[in-house]
Parts: C-alpha cells; structure tokens; sequence
C-alpha cells in the first residue's frame, strides 16, 4: 500500500486533520440569507462533538478555505447552517448538486470537554451561531436548560421548523435580551454569536460562573501552527483554532 493510499484510509475512519477529503453537495435548503446544506464523502469525519468546525473550500480554490462550525454529523454526511454571503457560502446557496468541495478537520475542542459537567445551560444563538448549539441540544440535551436563537429576519423560520427562534423585525427583541425569561441562578451560559450579542451577555452575566461564548476568526491552519486566532486572555495568549473555540466570558476582559 503506497503511502496516499494509506494516508486516505486513515482519514475514511476519523476525518483528516492535515489532508483534504473530497466531498459532494447533496442537500440544500435556502431563505434569502441563509442555507442548510449537507455534504458527503467517504473521507468525512465519522464522529465530531459539537463546537467543533472544519475547513472547507471550493475544490481547487486557490483561496483561504472558510470555516464552519458542524451542525450535524451522521450516515448522511455533514450538515451546515450558514449564512448565504461570501466566497465558500455563496457556491454553498447557489452551485448545483454534485459541486465538489474540500473539507479539512475536525478542528477546536468540543464544548462538552470546555464546560463544567455539573452544570445545566442556557444556548443563547445569534444567526448562523445557532448550529454548534442546536448540534449541542442533539447531543446533550440533559445537560440543556432552555435555548434562545435569535434573527434579525424571518427568513430563517423554514429552515429551522421546529426550534423556536426570536425574530427581532417582528418584535425588536433581541437574542440577549430574551435571556433573562429563561435564565435562572444556578444556570451556566454557552453563547455564540455576532460578536455585540457576545459583549452584551459577557456584560449582563459578569460575575457569574459557567458563562460561555465561543469566538469566530479567520482561522488558516487550524492546528494552531499560524497564529493567526491568537487572543488575548487572563491567562495569557490563546489559539482559538485549538485552545477554543469555547471561552469562560472571565477570561475575555476585552469582551466586557
């Protein structure tokens, strides 16, 4: 067995963190701004916790690839829920079925292994942030004490049926605004979000254990060789790529 070929069958079993796997667009669902899609490909992670994220490019693509956090990992391939703008996302919501893509990972720690397992949560999602969490939902749902995602728009709606979503052109309540309807003392937080939602729940949960929010960047190696997620943090300087994505919000003064 020359060395690609045994390489290949390394990532068909656990997802290739260093190599591309190959993998096809199978599903689709769209609204104005955002997608629900699903990828397949032999060479796919089997088994990915939530909070963690892959890379993916469009094949051949000499441009940075684009992270996404997973939203669902089965049989059926990896699914997606991202918003419907930039290079990656766009072939997401308009190339045909069938377009190949690359995919790199599973990169980031779960949230499970970055949380308190004494605890009980709140997910607080804002837009395309709610897929780690609702994947989270899946996979610990005892461990989950109520969930808020919020939209700016509607559009959302059809592609999440059944989760229960804030809409905030229809009553100018946002995510981080619907929390303190759930939240109860005793309860942890694990947000993520554009990063304004983040500093209002870092503000309105200051001082209180377990609260959780879990960063974007423009990651490029995603094993934490570049540097490029680096922040800054109480305990020093951290990689979002392989420290995170998951922080306690009392590591992050700048988010407060």
């Amino acid at each position: 067995m020359d060395y690609r070929s045994e390489r290949n069958d390394d990532a068909a079993q656990c997802g290739s963190r260093f190599f591309w796997s190959n993998a096809v667009l199978v599903a689709r669902e769209t609204s104005k701004r955002y997608a629900k899609v699903t990828l397949q490909g032999d060479g796919l992670p089997r088994s990915i916790g939530a909070g963690q994220f892959v890379l993916v490019r469009y094949k051949e693509d000499p441009c940075l690839p684009r992270a996404f956090s997973v939203m669902s990992c089965s049989q059926q391939g990896l699914g997606f829920f991202v918003k419907t703008e930039g290079r990656v996302r766009e072939k997401f919501a308009q190339c045909p079925m069938g377009t190949e893509f690359e995919v790199r990972g599973p990169y980031g720690t779960p949230y499970a292994q970055l949380v308190s397992s004494g605890r009980r949560y709140i997910l607080v999602g804002g837009g395309s942030g709610a897929a780690p969490l609702l994947f989270f939902h899946q996979q610990y749902a005892s461990r989950v004490a109520g969930a808020v995602y919020g939209f700016r728009t509607a559009d959302a709606c059809d592609l999440l049926p059944n989760t229960p979503l804030v809409i905030e052109e229809e009553t100018g309540i946002r995510a981080a605004d619907r929390v303190d309807a759930v939240w109860e003392e005793g309860l942890g937080v694990i947000a993520c979000g554009p990063e304004p939602m983040l500093r209002l729940l870092a503000r309105r949960f200051r001082g209180h254990p377990d609260i959780y929010v879990s960063l974007e960047a423009r990651i490029g190696c995603g094993i934490g060789t570049c540097l490029g997620c680096s922040i800054e943090t109480r305990s020093g300087m951290r990689r979002i790529c392989t420290d995170g994505p998951l922080f306690p919000v009392c590591e992050l003064p700048w988010l407060m």
